[in-house]
């Protein structure tokens, strides 16, 4: 891939090697062995993802060890500055526990990949604003997790998610301080989106894109307090 597309400069492009969807951990002598085997083969790039000791599961806190996490991260980032390129860290939303050593040990140079947050926040948005909605997408949600479930790792319990039609209206925006509620809806983002109705017409996606335009402000606010929460805790400094 680099050799055919990158090597010449034609395009202007950062090059990430990922190697974080194992089952197994990426050691720093393995992390070491890759990054100098690339290198040594002549590849350019800009970041590596190596796949970090516990669990970095979407939408969710980090799972693991955090003294373990703290030794390895500090050596993995002395790999990523000795052949300087960023750290990246997959599945970065959310995962407060780890932000400060993560911030600390690479000296803010990192990428952490936080998409996955903003669509949870869109949601609770939506909850907030549009309880019926909500529900609608919520309901949903549950049918097509299994489906959902092909394509991420996830420990979700979906018995300790609350019924939605046992919650008050005001309630249920606290469904995303709940880690199930959280995972549920976030792996499901692609099918709830792609969802049509028989005649062709999508059953949520429209709605939702008319509503979080109707309320980019609600949905700004909320992004500025999460969002906040992750660069305070990487010692990033705001503007």
């Amino acid at each position: 891939m680099y050799n055919r597309f990158l090597k010449d400069g034609k395009y202007a492009a950062d090059f990430e090697i990922s190697i974080d969807e194992t089952v197994s951990i990426t050691t720093p002598l393995q992390h070491y062995f890759v990054a100098r085997e690339l290198i040594d083969a002549g590849v350019s790039f800009a970041t590596m993802a190596p796949r970090f000791c516990g669990e970095f599961q979407k939408g969710i806190d980090y799972i693991g060890d955090l003294k373990q996490f703290e030794k390895e991260i500090k050596i993995h980032a002395v790999i990523a500055r000795h052949f300087k390129y960023k750290l990246s860290i997959h599945s970065g939303s959310d995962k407060f526990s780890v932000f400060p050593s993560i911030g600390k040990e690479t000296r803010g140079i990192f990428h952490v990949k936080t998409a996955g947050t903003n669509w949870l926040e869109a949601m609770r948005v939506v909850a907030v604003v549009d309880p019926a909605l909500y529900r609608e997408v919520h309901r949903y949600a549950l049918s097509a997790f299994d489906e959902a479930t092909k394509y991420y790792h996830v420990t979700t319990d979906l018995s300790k998610i609350p019924d939605v039609d046992s919650l008050k209206d005001a309630e249920l925006p606290n469904l995303f301080n709940q880690n199930d509620a959280r995972q549920l809806i976030h792996i499901t983002y692609g099918l709830i989106l792609s969802k049509k109705n028989s005649d062709g017409s999508f059953a949520f996606k429209d709605k939702l894109y008319k509503l979080w335009n109707a309320h980019a402000q609600v949905y700004a606010d909320a992004l500025i307090k999460h969002i906040g929460k992750h660069l305070d805790l990487l010692g990033i400094k705001k503007a």
